[in-house]
């Protein structure tokens, strides 16, 4: 069966699509939310397509048997909800190429600064979910944030199931998206920095390279699940291992000294312009 059957059922019009959910955009992200899925076991991977030009990027896929296709206007005749895992500087043109095509229910899209009226501008009036995920959930540690357009409560389970697999959800207003962009969506990177700064500082300091990136690794995780768990706000965990005179209380007086938060304050402001410009 391909394409949509038209078939009455009680004297209505009723659609059948050929799969549940196609992903247009094959790379990490994409491979994230079939794991996903996998892993959830929130759809059977016959129920899911995904469609990119580039054929090495679908082999994977394929071996973990979805189907896959090089064909972005097959996949919107046939899906139910299609998913946009695209760059989107591409938007423009793949929405231009795919309007007449795209009979989904709904679209899903991951990508950074296009924002619930751009896809309706597109798509006409449609039920969209604007998804911000995180790197982290290529292992099932990530959070994504979503924002819903056209929803009922009920019909946000099916999204919930599937980016729920990847780590966390949270629901919030659009508005706050570029936000949520520059804080959890370039967060990682913010994170893998400063842990390569530590590697670097142990190792100049006598530490082998392994030493000090285990330490490091291990100080992050300990510490961010330690934030999370405690009843104590963040200055008071800073203030119980920055002791008066101490070697931590040295290395935050120079911290304050070469402006090191302010730098992540300016960082993530123009992450979040980006993604604005992005959405223009």
């Amino acid at each position: 069966m391909y394409g949509i059957n038209k078939m009455l059922n009680g004297g209505k019009l009723m659609s059948e699509f050929k799969y549940k959910l196609g992903i247009i955009g094959a790379g990490n992200m994409a491979r994230a939310i079939t794991g996903g899925i996998i892993r959830g076991k929130t759809l059977n991977p016959r129920g899911i397509i995904v469609s990119d030009i580039d054929a090495d990027k679908l082999g994977g896929f394929k071996d973990a048997g979805f189907d896959v296709t090089a064909d972005n206007k097959f996949l919107t005749e046939n899906s139910q909800n299609v998913l946009f895992a695209i760059k989107p500087q591409t938007f423009k043109s793949a929405a231009a190429e795919l309007a007449d095509s795209l009979k989904a229910e709904a679209v899903l899209t991951i990508m950074a600064g296009i924002g619930i009226g751009a896809i309706k501008a597109a798509f006409g009036n449609i039920n969209v979910c604007r998804v911000m995920p995180n790197v982290p959930c290529l292992i099932g540690k990530g959070i994504c944030a979503l924002a819903f357009d056209g929803y009922k409560e009920n019909e946000k389970d099916f999204v919930f199931g599937i980016f729920g697999a990847l780590g966390e959800t949270i629901e919030l207003p659009e508005e706050k998206f570029d936000a949520v962009t520059a804080v959890s969506g370039s967060g990682p990177a913010y994170v893998y920095t400063f842990i390569d700064a530590l590697i670097v500082g142990g190792v100049e300091n006598g530490l082998t390279c392994e030493e000090a990136r285990r330490l490091s690794i291990s100080v992050f995780k300990g510490a961010a699940e330690l934030a999370e768990k405690s009843d104590r706000d963040l200055d008071a965990l800073i203030k119980n291992v920055a002791s008066k005179g101490g070697t931590t209380e040295a290395a935050l007086s120079v911290f304050d000294k070469t402006g090191v938060k302010d730098g992540i304050r300016q960082g993530v402001a123009a992450a979040a312009a980006r993604a604005r410009e992005l959405g223009k």
